[in-house]
């Protein structure tokens, strides 16, 4: 079974990290899904994202387990985001294949994201970065991964649509280490709202998190 780990981050907050190997009769042997979200798993065309489906879900349910929480599936709210069903903890996932991750805290809002760093974000980096964060991330792979990692954390944090990448998700600069803190700000409502997010630079990916 590849749970590559469970991590505690704080008392009531947990994140956990999936890379994929099994066969999705496999996941789901183990996760053992009520039937009513089978309709949403075979709305996928594609295998791998199937595979990410199940995983993602499986590695929720055993941070539920270890938190002691009854896991009852995943539900999505009005704004699209995944709440855990008949609870109110809080849960962020993210995929790319083969890797998934998830949060979870039992009482504070939460976000994450998990990325391959490619060299595709060269070509859009000024799709999602402000001027200034153009300048410090200077073209660096590896720093506009952590960037984007951490802008759509801040995203999946915000959980309601409409928040434009370059305008209203902004990140003091850094320079990256294999793990570190990022502070971002979510400008929205006429308010700002900073928070600091951890990161973490591993072999195949870049992954960040609620701090």
């Amino acid at each position: 079974m590849p749970l590559i780990k469970i991590e505690q981050i704080k008392p009531e907050r947990y994140i956990g990290i999936w890379h994929i190997t099994e066969h999705l009769e496999d996941l789901l042997t183990q996760l053992n899904p009520n039937q009513k979200y089978l309709p949403e798993l075979e709305g996928f065309r594609i295998m791998s994202k199937k595979l990410e489906w199940a995983a993602a879900r499986l590695t929720v349910k055993m941070l539920a387990a270890k938190m002691k929480i009854d896991y009852k599936g995943i539900d999505k709210n009005t704004d699209g985001k995944p709440v855990l069903a008949h609870s109110n903890v809080e849960i962020s996932l993210t995929h790319s294949y083969p890797f998934v991750a998830a949060i979870i805290d039992r009482n504070i809002n939460v976000g994450i994201d998990l990325e391959q760093p490619k060299e595709k974000l060269k070509a859009i980096a000024h799709k999602f970065l402000s001027e200034k964060e153009l300048l410090f991330t200077n073209n660096d792979v590896v720093k506009l991964c952590i960037a984007w990692c951490a802008k759509e954390t801040l995203y999946k944090m915000h959980s309601k649509r409409g928040l434009l990448f370059k305008e209203n998700l902004l990140l003091e600069p850094y320079e990256p280490k294999s793990r570190g803190i990022i502070t971002g700000s979510i400008i929205a409502n006429d308010s700002i709202k900073s928070y600091n997010l951890e990161y973490r630079v591993e072999k195949d990916y870049i992954l960040t998190f609620t701090g």
